[in-house]
């Protein structure tokens, strides 16, 4: 658990940790929209699967490349070259997983959008917009039309244009 404030205030409690967030909201209109746990218990299970995937690996990976290539420059902290590539080398790896995933499947948890395809969304962006890494997904058939078809998204495209990017 990380030591961040606390996030949401619900009901009785409050509420952190963004994945958790994103499940509570998930399971409680489940009955609404995109089904995004998975409608079987085995298919939930894959969907999971994902969702810690990329809390272990790919954010694991893709936030510090973030913070070092897009965030300290933009506060005027040297960027640490040497991490920068060593990270480069893993996400490349890890990005080999994604590519072998979804070349038998249409998204991450199988044939439907759910939340393993969302959780990636956000780093995902930073990765393909604000980095010059992108040419690590672009080159990799699968991937590169999984990150298509998820970031035109209508609600993903309507949150974009809410948050200006």
């Amino acid at each position: 658990m990380t030591t961040c404030k606390k996030a949401i205030y619900m009901f009785d409690f409050w509420f952190q940790e963004s994945r958790a967030i994103a499940r509570y909201y998930a399971t409680k209109y489940a009955d609404q929209g995109t089904d995004l746990l998975g409608k079987t218990l085995e298919k939930r299970a894959i969907v999971d699967q994902w969702v810690e995937v990329e809390n272990n690996y790919f954010y694991a990976v893709a936030l510090p490349l973030v913070i070092n290539i897009v965030f300290k420059p933009m506060f005027g902290e040297p960027i640490d070259v040497a991490l920068v590539e060593e990270l480069k080398v893993k996400f490349d790896k890890v990005l080999d997983v994604y590519e072998n995933r979804l070349a038998t499947n249409r998204y991450l948890g199988g044939d439907e959008f759910t939340l393993a395809d969302l959780t990636h969304m956000p780093g995902m962006r930073y990765i393909m917009n604000e980095t010059s890494l992108s040419g690590l997904v672009t080159s990799r058939e699968n991937l590169n039309r999984w990150w298509n078809e998820i970031s035109a998204r209508p609600a993903w495209k309507k949150l974009m244009e809410l948050a200006a990017y």
